[in-house]
């Protein structure tokens, strides 16, 4: 044999060698590679067990939530309904003895245009002249054009009328 048949016998067994170590080194990666797609697969499962819990404590979470909202609205509903409705009480009480004063002022109001409006259809007019004569001679005595006009309930100017049409000043 000559050497370049030993060449290529060596390159030959070379190649071979070469070859089987790249397969058990395929074999070890494939090993390698479903161990690591198993403990990924574990984990993908272990995670979505995680995230269920997660909703399922996230649902319960909120069902204790929308229960303690339930329970702080009917304390605050007790209490707005012990504090405001003695108020609303009271008020309803002030408004109904406010509607009692008007009626009461209105009943006044009333007889006393009703009695006025009688003493000024009954006012004749004598009684006009009888009040000028009354000027007049309390005007005589000395008394005040205001004070004469308070005796008689009537207008300072109407006084001051008078006594100038009688020519007293």
């Amino acid at each position: 044999m000559t050497l370049e048949l030993m060449a290529i016998i060596g390159l030959a067994v070379l190649v071979v060698i070469i070859f089987l170590m790249g397969n058990l080194k395929d074999a070890e990666i494939a090993k390698k590679l479903s161990r690591y797609e198993r403990i990924i697969e574990d984990l993908s499962r272990q995670n979505h067990k995680i995230k269920r819990e997660l909703e399922k404590q996230a649902s319960q979470k909120s069902a204790m939530e929308i229960e303690l909202e339930e329970k702080i609205n009917k304390s605050i509903k007790e209490q707005v309904q012990k504090s405001v409705m003695p108020m609303l009480e009271s008020m309803r009480e002030i408004e109904n003895v406010m509607q009692a004063f008007q009626d009461e002022q209105i009943e006044r109001i009333d007889r006393i245009e009703e009695r006025s409006s009688k003493d000024i259809s009954y006012l004749p007019s004598q009684m006009a002249a009888s009040n000028e004569k009354i000027i007049i001679a309390q005007y005589s005595q000395g008394k005040s054009e205001a004070s004469i006009a308070k005796d008689l309930r009537i207008g300072i100017g109407e006084v001051d009328l008078v006594l100038k049409l009688a020519n007293l000043k």
